[in-house]
């Protein structure tokens, strides 16, 4: 059970942080509700193999000896738990991401349809990922000592928050500059790249 909850904390505490900041930011430069849940989506599948790959190293690197107390520290252990049950924390661990990472686009998609509000929406996924987070950060406090409970949740819900909000900012300023400057005619049906000192005129008829 301790183990289960150490890798329940170590796949779903960083995604559901991760997650909300591309919601966020994806919906206030206008994406569409489809658009949205792709992005999170293709970001959940790349993550995946990130989370794998990190797994794989922690229990690929050695347990060291400490200078301090000169007792030997395995890093796999204190994260993850005993190194043969590897199978289980992998397995556990995406169960996770895949879960906490799909909360916040599965909230934007199916909450208020009929109005498709976006202040709404963003509102249900702050609150889904709040609970999630904090869930999530008491999770990580109860394994670690000293327990530090509200240090520990207060600490990942301001990362969540200050992510959420930089997230949201950067989106709407991006979004504003690439108008201002004219890279993409948005009002064509495909995008097309316009460089400053080009224009795209229509040829007039009885001009040849």
């Amino acid at each position: 059970t301790w183990e289960i909850l150490k890798s329940i904390v170590y796949g779903g505490l960083l995604e559901s942080i991760a997650s909300l900041g591309i919601v966020t930011s994806s919906a206030s430069s206008d994406a569409t509700t489809l658009n949205i849940l792709v992005l999170s989506l293709a970001n959940l599948i790349g993550g995946l193999f990130i989370l794998v790959h990190n797994i794989w190293d922690l229990k690929s690197e050695q347990p060291r000896t400490s200078n301090e107390t000169n007792a030997r520290v395995d890093r796999y252990y204190q994260v993850l738990g005993k190194r043969e049950h590897f199978y289980l924390h992998v397995f556990i661990a995406i169960l996770s991401f895949i879960i906490f990472g799909l909360v916040p686009p599965v909230v934007y998609a199916f909450t208020f349809t009929e109005s498709n509000n976006k202040d709404l929406k963003l509102a249900a996924v702050a609150g889904a990922s709040a609970i999630c987070i904090t869930l999530l950060s008491i999770g990580k406090a109860y394994i670690q000592r000293p327990n530090t409970y509200l240090k520990t949740v207060l600490h990942y819900l301001s990362t969540g928050a200050l992510t959420s909000v930089v997230s949201y900012l950067a989106g709407e300023l991006v979004k504003e500059l690439i108008e201002k400057l004219g890279w993409f005619d948005t009002k064509r049906s495909s995008f097309t790249l316009l460089l400053p000192e080009m224009s795209v005129e229509k040829p007039r008829f009885g001009s040849y």
